[in-house]
């Protein structure tokens, strides 16, 4: 051990010191199942997908009788009907089965009771009205959740409606906290003199477990560096990590650096920071060991810059920055260069300004961060500012979140599934978010500026023809990349053994023949309404062709269900739900990328993402699709269209860097 008063502490850059930390910590997390309930705030180890539909059979919506909307059909305002039950109406209350033979649910306030078997209405039931359909709310074999998704409590309601009881989290890490100090007692209201409340020691723990981590609060250490030794030993054999408070300076009653190298290494000690300056990050036995200021703002700073890091990286889910604002100083600042300062300053707005005034500098001021709006982060460059002045402050309290996701507007399909989780996963702080909807509304929404990509299946066949038309069509004057993502069969869903015998189009015209069909724009029930002009089937005639659902994994349900007997989908899809699948043509499923999204760094890391072997091997390992061309640009002829302004085309100076 080296002899007191000998060292001294280090004046490193932060930036400096927190690269040399993360470069020299080595992070393995841990996965664990636990169950749905005591899930909220844990973080997804792996995509969590549904196990059953929700609801699991066509239910009804509201309270009232069920009909079948046929035997409606007379009914009018001066033509009362009156319906028999047993024989023409059930009684059903929200939620229940509808009954068999029945297609329709009349809500109770639009019901005359006659006597008590018979009841009077004076309007038609329309086909599936006040009826929710098999999967509404959640169906089988979808994704409820990407990896690296910290669950909320609105996510518990829909893993356990998609009959998922434990879900796959990152286990938290374990960090040991020593506070250190001969003067320490734990809190009391009743101090001698010469005594201080041990408190750090539970900001800490609140910071730690708001962060994802486990506190393991180990008591207070007086000032003997044996007893140090002995705590920090028996900390790194049970805990991933180990906090040590006070004691990091080199006074004479400060040991943290001389047991650390003693038994591990040092790895920093001082940042060129005020306040925060003695801080020691080393190892013992290969466990990270930070040794943290006494002093109460300096502590919570360093913890932050220190600690969170780890408990981000161990999670691969890195806290957002915090949004910067740009204010005027009201009075002097006072800052002396060779350091980084941190002014803690309360902000507000005045007419079309925000100015901000600076609180109590000492570094064991913690009422100051209680009452902070926010920081001046001052350079070590700077010196001393004026009033008047103008500079950014990062805001302690919320004014918006900077936005970080790349929306992608588009159908609900396995492969954008993976893509989602597999972006998240990789490009963190950057997400993914996959808003289901039609190809064609994807493709105007893109054009609207209103997302970032566009994912459509158009019935391009895979030369991409068809594609290009339509980009060219609604987005005259922008510059679009055409990447492909997979060909797969498109085709008929018919239940397993296919016991209709469905063949064909010309099938739907038969007696008892139930479609079930997507919504107006999508790519698939394009396809659809071309197949139907070119056969001459007037899609009026087609039962259940007004019967639309958003995805194709509600077509399979309902098919696997019983309460359809065919609709259009993708191989993938029919295996999910054990369907057979008839063949109709090949179906490209493309992204249309402005190329100004494309330039920018979450582009180039969506492009990046599809190209990977990672992305391949998942996809493929879905079955029944063609990625060979997977990540190829199929140009689309579009002209590129002036900038306009700060916001070119509706994307976001954001993503520019």
């Amino acid at each position: 051990m080296r002899k007191k008063g000998v060292g001294h502490i280090g004046n490193t850059p932060l930036s400096s010191a927190q690269e040399t930390w993360l470069r020299s910590v080595g992070l393995t997390p841990r996965t664990e199942r636990v169950p749905v309930p005591e899930a909220r705030g844990r973080v997804t180890a792996e995509p969590v997908y549904a196990r059953l539909s929700m609801p699991a059979y066509l239910a009804s919506a509201m309270d009232g009788i069920a009909v079948r909307s046929e035997r409606t059909r007379g009914a009018g305002p001066d033509r009362p009907l009156r319906l028999k039950k047993g024989a023409d109406y059930h009684p059903v209350n929200t939620g229940d089965p509808l009954p068999p033979g029945t297609d329709a649910v009349i809500m109770i306030e639009q019901v005359r009771q006659v006597d008590p078997r018979t009841v009077e209405v004076r309007e038609p039931a329309t086909p599936w009205r006040h009826v929710r359909s098999v999967g509404e709310d959640v169906v089988q074999g979808e994704m409820i959740l990407p990896s690296r998704h910290r669950i909320r409590p609105v996510d518990l309601g829909v893993l356990l409606a998609g009959g998922v009881m434990e879900v796959p989290v990152i286990a938290r890490p374990r960090v040991a906290i020593l506070p250190t100090g001969s003067e320490l007692v734990p809190p009391t209201d009743a101090l001698k003199r010469g005594e201080i409340v041990e408190f750090n020691g539970t900001v800490f723990s609140a910071f730690l477990e708001e962060w994802g981590a486990e506190p393991d609060y180990r008591g207070i250490v007086g000032d003997d560096a044996e007893r140090l030794k002995g705590a920090i030993l028996e900390a790194v054999d049970t805990c991933d990590w180990v906090v040590i408070n006070a004691g990091s300076s080199v006074g004479s009653k400060d040991f943290t650096r001389d047991v650390v190298e003693e038994l591990g290494e040092v790895i920093l000690h001082g940042v060129a920071t005020s306040p925060g300056s003695p801080v020691l990050l080393g190892k013992v036995r290969g466990k990270p060991v930070i040794g943290l200021p006494g002093y109460p703002v300096a502590a919570y700073l360093a913890l932050e810059w220190f600690v969170r890091p780890l408990v981000d990286g161990w999670f691969g889910v890195p806290a957002l920055s915090r949004r910067r604002l740009r204010v005027r100083l009201e009075e002097d600042v006072k800052s002396k260069k060779g350091r980084e300062d941190f002014v803690r300053v309360n902000i507000a707005r005045v007419g079309d300004r925000y100015v901000a005034r600076s609180l109590p500098r000492g570094a064991g001021s913690t009422m100051s961060l209680v009452r902070a709006d926010g920081l001046l982060r001052i350079p070590s460059d700077w010196g001393p500012l004026a009033a008047g002045e103008e500079m950014e402050a990062e805001l302690l309290r919320p004014k918006e979140r900077i936005d970080r996701t790349l929306w992608v507007a588009g159908g609900h399909d396995p492969v954008l599934e993976i893509l989602e989780s597999r972006f998240g996963e990789e490009h963190a702080p950057f997400q993914l978010s996959v808003r289901r909807v039609g190809s064609l509304q994807a493709l105007r929404s893109l054009g609207r500026g209103s997302c970032h990509v566009a994912a459509i299946h158009l019935g391009d066949g895979g030369d991409g023809e068809d594609h290009r038309r339509w980009i060219r069509e609604l987005l005259p004057e922008r510059e679009v990349i055409l990447l492909r993502l997979v060909t797969r069969p498109l085709g008929w869903l018919v239940a397993a053994g296919n016991p209709r015998a469905f063949s064909g189009p010309e099938d739907l015209l038969r007696d008892g023949m139930r479609l079930i069909n997507r919504q107006e724009g999508s790519g698939t029930r394009l396809i659809l309404d071309r197949l139907l002009r070119e056969r001459g089937i007037d899609p009026s005639s087609v039962n259940g062709y007004a019967r639309q659902v958003s995805s194709p994994y509600r077509v399979a349900a309902a098919v696997a269900e019983g309460s359809a007997d065919v609709g259009l989908g993708t191989r993938p899809v029919a295996q999910k739900f054990g369907l057979d699948f008839l063949p109709l043509r090949e179906a490209a499923l493309d992204l249309a990328i402005p190329r100004e999204v494309a330039q920018t760094e979450a582009g180039r890391r969506l492009m990046a993402t599809i190209r990977s072997d990672a992305f391949r091997r998942e996809v493929a390992s879905l079955g029944g699709v063609d990625f060979r061309q997977m990540g190829e640009e199929l140009n689309t002829g579009s002209q590129a269209c002036p900038g306009r302004g700060g916001r070119r085309n509706g994307v976001d100076a954001t993503w520019k860097n």
